[in-house]
């Protein structure tokens, strides 16, 4: 492999890494702000959908006899038309606190689940205790992958009723993540063809002064002193061969004076 070749594919590899490595931190970057962005979006969401809650009609749905009652109907009917102006893909429910648990009582699904228990999330406890809106990181459970939001619902007498969720599912964030990463990729792959371009470029104007140096050397081991070596520029390659103009001249001087 040529001394050309060789500079090129160093220095590409090494413009390669560093692109590709800005690149990975940027993805995330844009991982750490969408999960935010998301979460603080949705948070917003249950935030002004927890204010549209009747907290004292809330608190008259404790079993599953209720799904049928005008109370929890139009709870429902306020829950899908949050849902609904939203564009939300998931289903938003109410939970209430019970003891270490927590406990459906409001959902916009079909077949009501009132009462079934729900473990409390860590992010929970600021809606629940403070009253404070809150949301989550991305995570897992038992259904699936997802980011929450929680807000308080209060009563007439301003107490915590219950809290407000509402969700998006792993596949929004990721879709959203992966057009992120495909304008980073496309943007990291320009840079990369601009920069093995310049590498090559860069290679062929250091390497063109060491072939000419070593052609020049070759005909001075020959006794051919009479081409004088010019080098431009500033940098190693052409103090080099000012050093080699000034060792041929003084063999030039050394073989004039044996004459």
């Amino acid at each position: 492999m040529s001394l050309t070749a060789k500079f090129a594919l160093f220095t590409s590899a090494l413009c390669l890494a560093i692109i590709f490595s800005i690149t990975y931190l940027s993805y995330r970057i844009s991982y750490q702000e969408l999960e935010r962005s998301l979460g603080l979006q949705l948070e917003a969401i249950v935030r002004t959908g927890a204010t549209r809650i009747d907290g004292d009609a809330h608190d008259q749905i404790r079993t599953a006899e209720d799904e049928t009652t005008p109370t929890f109907l139009a709870l429902r009917d306020t829950l899908r038309q949050i849902k609904k102006a939203n564009d939300l893909d998931t289903e938003v429910y109410t939970f209430r606190q019970k003891g270490e648990t927590l406990e459906f009582v409001v959902m916009t699904n079909e077949k009501p689940f009132i009462g079934h228990t729900y473990k409390i999330r860590p992010e929970m406890r600021d809606t629940l205790i403070k009253g404070k809106a809150a949301h989550t990181a991305l995570y897992e459970d038992t259904h699936g992958q997802w980011i929450s939001a929680y807000a308080p619902i209060f009563d007439s007498a301003g107490n915590i009723s219950g809290l407000l969720e509402a969700d998006y599912e792993v596949h929004t964030f990721f879709t959203l993540l992966r057009d992120k990463f495909m304008y980073l990729m496309l943007k990291a792959m320009g840079f990369a063809l601009v920069a093995i371009c310049l590498s090559m470029l860069l290679a062929r104007s250091v390497t063109r002064k060491l072939v000419y140096l070593t052609n020049i050397t070759e005909k001075i081991s020959l006794g051919k002193m009479d081409t004088p070596i010019v080098v431009q520029g500033r940098d190693e390659v052409a103090k080099l061969g000012g050093s080699l103009e000034r060792m041929r001249e003084s063999l030039v001087l050394a073989a004039k004076m044996l004459d």
